[in-house]
């Protein structure tokens, strides 16, 4: 991953060579996978309790070279498939002195410098506050945490080493006392989807959290929260 500036933006996102790497290994790796299908079954059928032995087998027995040739090009044809994965999964971010863009999922996010409080990141989560301390934005970088702390200070952002509010946050319990029946139950059916690992379900839940002013620190699948100011409980 790398950080640099064209025209007066910095892009943080793959570098031109792992770009490249990653256009050509997958694919070229799916084809030889392919091609040496026969041969690499025909070894695995010596591995005591292998699963699937008969379909082992069966794709070892088959002598054909349109086997390995077919194989071989769906061995690619996946490989390219993964490409285009590792392209969408990667967060694109373009700094400018005015306004952050954030290019994740074919999902574009503008975010002006004017309307942002602070930026920092907490793991591998890099976050953006808005001037009451609500969340804006929050996405996972590729790049290291140097290489994006450089990127926003060089376009004066305010970058902070860490959450300025992290003081504020207290443990969420149950029908918590000092937050309505609605966030309570929001809380309680994120909880519920971060012990069951629902990752997209727990992310959508923080949105909506978001919107209605609460900000949550996520420990060990325990939710730490904080309401932002001036918004009502």
């Amino acid at each position: 991953m790398e950080g640099k500036i064209v025209n007066n933006e910095t892009i943080i996102g793959l570098s031109n060579g792992e770009k490249l790497i990653l256009i050509i290994i997958p694919p070229i790796m799916g084809a030889l996978l392919g091609w040496f299908i026969p041969v690499i079954a025909d070894w695995a059928i010596s591995i005591p309790f292998i699963p699937f032995e008969g379909l082992l087998e069966w794709v070892a027995a088959l002598e054909s070279q349109w086997v390995s040739v077919i194989a071989a090009v769906l061995g690619m044809l996946a490989g390219i498939f993964f490409v285009f994965y590792a392209f969408s999964k990667t967060l694109k971010i373009t700094i400018t002195d005015e306004k952050v863009t954030l290019n994740f999922k074919e999902k574009e996010n503008h975010i002006h410098k004017k309307d942002i409080s602070a930026i920092y990141m907490e793991g591998k989560d890099l976050i953006f506050l808005g001037s009451k301390g609500n969340e804006l934005y929050r996405g996972q970088p590729e790049s290291k945490k140097e290489v994006i702390s450089q990127a926003f200070q060089q376009h004066w952002y305010p970058w902070e080493n860490k959450d300025p509010f992290e003081n504020q946050y207290q443990r969420w319990v149950t029908d918590h006392p000092e937050f309505s029946s609605h966030i309570n139950t929001l809380l309680s059916a994120r909880e519920k989807a971060l012990k069951n690992e629902e990752t997209e379900e727990a992310k959508v839940l923080r949105k909506n959290l978001a919107e209605a002013g609460l900000v949550i620190r996520d420990e060990d699948k325990r939710q730490y929260v904080r309401m932002v100011r001036g918004e009502e409980k």
